[in-house]
């Protein structure tokens, strides 16, 4: 038999709930990525956590219990951050050793089950081991922090598999958050290269794929259910920062090349870029800035031009539009998270305490160090919008986020006086660990298996 229908016939023995008239935060379960895992700044680490659109929720709405798979600083990996170093600020990652895992030994699943670098395959049947991780292989470091479990015993006696989606609904929950796909397009961004099956999930795959998650967690559970969809890669600083031009003293406004000729004002030039323009590359004189991930040596491309950015926004469309699709077949509410940061990044910014909060890098407040993933502000926006649809969804009566407290309480970066977020250096080690959150293997795609077929 199939894994997940092993698995769900597992979680089905356990019985079913009495559906809720009322949303019931009792036993709340939330499935997803680093969105949902309240990963900030290239890391995970407890501070954070706690302050993840999950926990903010959690909070709002009451829950007992909200156990989470809590990192002591300085996170794991160690969070980037920004220092003051002469001639331009510079984000790096922190010294040290990673942080440890605080309660690894937590005898039932984590309510927080959202995996840093997982796509909707790996929600579906990707496991994890806390002894791997223990024992110093990090080969499948933030499946192994997280699930922890690989196998549970099914009801023939025999070892199951434990993945995200298994682990969610053996809880029984009474509410579900569901934020999953980002990963299934977003490394096409930061690996500067838009390739289909590689860097992008296909399409056709996503089709099979998502309505099976949706699916097993309306019919093996009586949760209530809320779902994210997916925002576009020009809604985030990583890509949106740069500019195609410098000013070189002596000289002017020059534009910046690539491997394929001037930079337009169309195109995109990633963080990643950084390290390399302040060692001269793209400017007359210098190489041209790589354009394409490397089959050779692995290394990412640094330019997105206007084709490629297109590319990943049509197959962002495609993902929201099954998405949708599925949502409605259920009779699940669906947050448009797309267009909500699609007008923050446009401009329609929030307004706190007379704060206003943008998509800026650095200095908007929304996203962390790694131009990628939000900080606390950010999943705070994330947590209101989503109240927001809840109460209106399910006449629910949620208490809103104190935004202001949010804000204040610290904990934001900071930019020293003056400084612009464009002229502060990527270093190429914040690169590198951003790369850990997207990796790219060229050489063996993810095959479709016999194990992904839909249940039957």
């Amino acid at each position: 038999m199939k894994k997940l229908v092993l698995v769900l016939t597992l979680v089905a023995l356990l019985g079913a709930l009495p559906v809720s008239a009322q949303v019931d935060f009792t036993r709340y379960v939330a499935l997803g990525d680093s969105l949902t895992a309240g990963f900030v700044s290239g890391g995970l680490v407890q501070y954070y956590q706690e302050r993840s659109y999950p926990a903010y929720l959690a909070q709002q709405a009451g829950a007992p219990v909200f156990e989470m798979p809590l990192v002591s600083e300085p996170g794991f990996p160690p969070l980037l951050e920004l220092k003051a170093l002469v001639p331009s600020p510079v984000i790096q990652a922190k010294p040290g050793a990673p942080g440890m895992p605080l309660n690894a030994t937590l005898p039932v699943p984590y309510n927080n089950l959202g995996v840093p670098g997982a796509d909707l395959y790996d929600l579906l049947f990707t496991t994890g081991d806390i002894q791997n991780l223990l024992a110093g292989n990090t080969d499948n470091a933030m499946h192994d922090l997280i699930l922890r479990i690989p196998m549970v015993l099914g009801p023939d006696g025999n070892p199951m598999e434990f993945p995200a989606i298994a682990q969610a609904i053996a809880q029984q929950p009474t509410f579900v958050t569901l934020w999953i796909g980002n990963n299934d397009e977003l490394g096409a961004a930061v690996a500067g290269t838009p390739i289909d099956g590689i860097t992008m999930t296909p399409v056709d795959v996503f089709q099979q794929l998502y309505p099976q998650a949706v699916g097993a967690l309306a019919t093996m559970t009586n949760a209530k259910i809320a779902i994210v969809n997916l925002p576009n890669p020009t809604a985030i600083p990583f890509v949106t920062t740069i500019g195609n031009y410098v000013d070189v003293p002596g000289i002017g406004t020059v534009q910046l090349e690539g491997e394929y000729g001037p930079i337009g004002d169309d195109d995109y030039i990633t963080l990643g870029a950084s390290a390399l323009i302040a060692q001269g590359y793209g400017l007359p004189g210098f190489p041209p800035l790589p354009e394409d991930i490397n089959p050779a040596t692995g290394e990412y491309g640094v330019v997105l031009r206007a084709a490629e950015v297109q590319a990943i926004k049509d197959r962002v469309a495609a993902f929201n539009q099954i998405i949708q699709q599925t949502a409605d077949a259920f009779g699940i509410p669906v947050l448009d998270i797309n267009s909500i940061f699609d007008d923050i990044a446009a401009g329609d910014h929030w307004v706190l305490g007379g704060v206003e909060i943008s998509a800026d890098f650095l200095l908007g407040g929304i996203f962390g160090y790694d131009g990628v993933h939000p900080q606390s502000i950010g999943y705070g926006l994330v947590t209101t919008e989503l109240i927001n649809m809840i109460n209106k969804a399910y006449g629910a009566d949620i208490p809103q986020l104190n935004m202001g407290q949010v804000l204040f309480e610290g904990g934001e970066p900071t930019m020293p006086a003056g400084a612009k977020a464009a002229d502060v250096v990527f270093s190429q080690a914040a690169f590198d660990r951003l790369k850990q959150t997207f990796p790219i293997n060229l050489h063996e795609p993810r095959p479709i298996s016999h194990d992904t077929q839909a249940i039957d």
